[in-house]
């Protein structure tokens, strides 16, 4: 694969880089959470905003499924000790609820990120990269856990394959873009000016080309073996288990 080209522009595509909506929810209160309804209540159908806290969010979560049971999509983008970040999203009106476009709304979200990554690479902005470097490489192997969790051993008890076939392949791929994002964070986190941020930036495989790939494998064999095998009632549970997956 010939090695792409690109050169610094700090000032590429600037407007077209959104400022993310964040509600800071402090400690989570009572009182706190009711911002966080009715600013999910404003939010348009496919919209999204951040939500930070100073402590976990599972109060927060807990309420939400009370409201609106599979009607959100969540998506970590830093569990710390101190501080909790994650994307809060309302499904599109259109959207089925599948497990499918679940999976499809997590790749668009991290699609969304590889794209303002992109931007910020090309405004050589430092601190930003290495903050979304964090976000994309936790949001990756949250996509990958999901999977390899909660899909796919529901997946090989319903199709009897014990880790075999289509899932198996799958995991392989799992190892692969994990190997390749280990060292494409490892690089970038260690990178001090734009030039180094480029040259890596500028490698063959890159972590997001690498998945794309391996979703679209998705889309064609494994989402078609579940819609046959799982029916709308055990998708509905299998959703129930994803949603509430490292709450």
């Amino acid at each position: 694969m010939p090695e792409k080209k690109r050169s610094i522009n700090p000032s590429a595509a600037a407007s077209t880089i959104s400022e993310r909506p964040v509600l800071d929810l402090g400690e989570v209160s009572r009182n706190e959470r009711a911002r966080a309804f009715e600013a999910f209540e404003r939010l348009p159908p496919g919209g999204s905003f951040e939500v930070s806290a100073h402590r976990q969010l599972v109060p927060l979560f807990s309420e939400l499924q009370a409201r609106y049971g599979l009607g959100f999509h969540w998506w970590p983008l830093e569990p710390r000790p101190f501080v909790w970040r994650v994307t809060l999203a309302k499904p599109s009106p259109d959207a089925r609820l599948t497990v499918a476009s679940a999976m499809a709304a997590y790749h668009l979200h991290l699609y969304e990120l590889w794209r303002e990554f992109e931007l910020t690479v090309d405004r050589c902005q430092i601190d930003t990269v290495h903050r979304l470097v964090r976000e994309l490489s936790l949001g990756l192997r949250r996509y990958i856990d999901l999977e390899e969790f909660v899909l796919f051993p529901l997946l090989d008890a319903q199709t009897e394959t014990d880790g075999g076939g289509s899932t198996a392949a799958m995991r392989s791929e799992h190892r692969e873009i994990e190997r390749v994002v280990d060292r494409f964070a490892i690089k970038l986190n260690l990178a001090r000016d734009c030039a180094t941020i480029l040259e890596e930036f500028d490698r063959p495989v890159e972590p997001m080309a690498l998945f794309q790939s391996h979703y679209r494998q998705e889309e064609a064999i494994l989402y078609p073996i579940m819609n046959k095998v799982f029916g709308h009632a055990e998708q509905m549970e299998i959703l129930s288990l994803m949603q509430s997956f490292e709450l």
